[in-house]
């Protein structure tokens, strides 16, 4: 990455302007703009050391245009797609990998946790002295009550991925904020085996920070949280026909209509259809790998006659076999979940996808399964579970809530003969 890159990048890190760093390096605006875009081959170092001192990053340019003896990145490729709708998201993640040793990322599944968490890698790499190491879970046996949780495992996987030759740990000399990014995909069912691992690797490598994916939380107590959402489904404010034609014509579109146009524009023209667009968003909750799997469907299936349809649960699935096998369907996504969760969890879950109501409160949730079926401060707890484990969402007013989308159809999916189809699994 060269130095103009390397600058703007840092910059924006950090959520600064232009106007904001020259007031804290004491350059002009017009320097700070024509090194960025690269109009400045040979910039004065006095200059370099100034904008390095300012952004805490002093050397970082010598090395941002690659690590001494290796590359920047270790594992699965970052996307070369665009990140839609979740900007601010992978601006804050990234400052927060930067300044907290341990960030877990949360979300539902098919929210685009691992597509975030690699592009804020794919961000933050050139700070790291050795880049960015991606080590992947999912295809790890789930731990299991009553059996030790497969921390060596875990290690082991990390230890195959870096490389410890590489002098981890030593004086930095070359600015760089640590060692490595290592970050841990897919650790919803590996809580305690992923937090142990995470510890040692803190401890015996000062150096090193560790970003999580996860669809629970594994630790409260340490490091920092962020979470990912669906994506919008109405636009962020209403265009008006002025504005509207200042911008070519083209209203605002919500980000996850955004995502069906761009994915489908290759097969087919959407424009026409953003009613009907916006409607299978809504359907779809804004959940990213739900809207990739119907403009799948939307090669080959007309959008009415998909929507007309539901979209089936068993058509949202992808023959794409670079994904774990949970992750090719949205009701496999759906089921990895479910199976994580206990007996209790799963008779509440039940009981709660039973329930006449799309929206419910907390009391509908008591009286539906409190006593006699359970305990009132289990039913609470088991409950709160379900939230963290992100089955059950806020529906918008205080203690109201809802199922996540067609999460119902897979609880309902599980007491039928045909429950693999049922669930799209291939």
């Amino acid at each position: 990455m060269k130095l103009g890159k390397t600058v703007a990048m840092l910059r924006k890190v950090r959520g600064w302007t232009q106007e904001e760093l020259a007031e804290r390096c004491g350059l002009s605006v017009r320097t700070i703009r024509n090194v960025e875009l690269g109009w400045v081959e040979n910039p004065r170092q006095s200059s370099v050391n100034l904008l390095m001192r300012a952004l805490d990053a002093e050397g970082v340019e010598s090395s941002a245009l690659g690590p001494p003896g290796g590359t920047r990145w270790r594992g699965v490729p970052a996307p070369h797609q665009p990140i839609i709708g979740m900007r601010r998201e992978l601006e804050d993640l990234t400052r927060t990998v930067l300044t907290s040793r341990l960030t877990t990322l949360l979300g539902f599944g098919g929210v685009g946790k691992t597509r975030v968490a690699l592009a804020a890698a794919a961000t933050a790499a050139v700070t790291f002295r050795y880049g960015v190491a991606l080590v992947e879970l999912g295809d790890i046996p789930a731990e299991t009550q009553g059996s030790a949780p497969p921390t060596a495992l875990v290690l082991d996987r990390v230890r195959r991925v870096i490389d410890d030759r590489r002098g981890w740990d030593e004086p930095a000399q070359d600015g760089a904020v640590a060692d490595q990014l290592l970050v841990l995909d897919n650790a919803e069912h590996l809580p305690s085996a992923v937090t142990a691992a995470a510890l040692i690797l803190l401890r015996d490598h000062p150096r090193v920070h560790i970003l999580i994916t996860t669809r629970r939380p594994l630790t409260e107590r340490l490091g920092a949280s962020r979470e990912l959402g669906p994506l919008a489904v109405e636009p962020a404010h209403e265009v008006r026909p002025a504005q509207q034609r200042e911008q070519g014509g083209e209203a605002s579109l919500a980000p996850a209509v955004e995502l069906v146009l761009r994915r489908s524009a290759a097969a087919v023209d959407l424009g026409r259809d953003l009613p009907a667009v916006t409607e299978l968003c809504r359907r779809l909750g804004g959940i990213p790998r739900a809207l990739e799997f119907a403009t799948e469907r939307l090669r080959t299936i007309p959008i009415h006659v998909l929507l007309a349809s539901g979209p089936a649960l068993s058509a949202l699935r992808t023959s794409d076999h670079s994904l774990l096998p949970h992750q090719r369907s949205l009701g496999g996504s759906i089921q990895w979940s479910v199976d994580l969760l206990s007996d209790d969890h799963r008779r509440l879950l039940r009981r709660i996808a039973g329930m006449a109501t799309t929206r419910f409160s907390l009391d509908q949730v008591v009286d539906e399964a409190g006593p006699p079926h359970l305990a009132m401060d289990s039913a609470l707890c088991l409950f709160s579970d379900l939230v963290d484990n992100a089955l059950v969402a806020p529906a918008g007013e205080l203690y109201e809530y809802r199922l996540m989308p067609y999460v119902r159809e897979v609880i309902c999916a599980e007491e039928t003969p045909r429950h693999a189809y049922a669930l799209g699994a291939r």
